[in-house]
């Protein structure tokens, strides 16, 4: 990588925030390490052109940047990702509940089924009395004095 001889305090970011994509004149930028002895082994962002009114950026720089545009984000997404969690919870025990309620129609289905057979064989036995009752009342007026 190259050296830079233009690293002082006022470095042409060209107003980018955080890591660059490219410089203002549409160059893909290059990464090169400071070996000056103000900012030894620092890397920069540089245009290919080398000209001060190009961009310049330092990496850390811009890193630290990138984080703390990333930090409000990242504080939403454990907010909502909280809410979430907590809707999770409130599922879980409408869950609990609805399962409760279909344990419950479940025994009442059993319970009405029991009470439906049972309905069933005492109308079966009642049309059997009743045809006995009306083969008897008949019976008796076949009797043996009407012929």
């Amino acid at each position: 990588m190259m050296s830079s001889g233009c690293e002082d305090s006022s470095v042409n970011t060209m107003g980018i925030r955080g890591i660059p994509e490219q410089c203002g004149c549409g160059r893909r930028f290059g990464i090169y390490t400071s070996k000056t002895k103000v900012n030894p082994g620092r890397t920069f962002f540089r245009c290919p052109t080398f000209q001060n009114d190009h961009l310049y950026k330092w990496v850390d720089e811009a890193v630290y940047e990138e984080v703390q545009d990333a930090l409000p984000k990242v504080e939403c997404f454990a907010s909502d990702v909280m809410k979430i969690k907590m809707e999770i919870e409130s599922m879980k025990t409408v869950e609990g509940e609805l399962k409760e309620d279909v344990r419950k129609a479940r025994n009442e289905l059993k319970k009405l089924n029991v009470i439906m057979k049972v309905g069933f064989l005492v109308v079966c036995l009642g049309v059997v009395i009743c045809l006995v009752l009306i083969m008897f009342d008949k019976a008796d007026g076949l009797s043996l004095n009407t012929y």
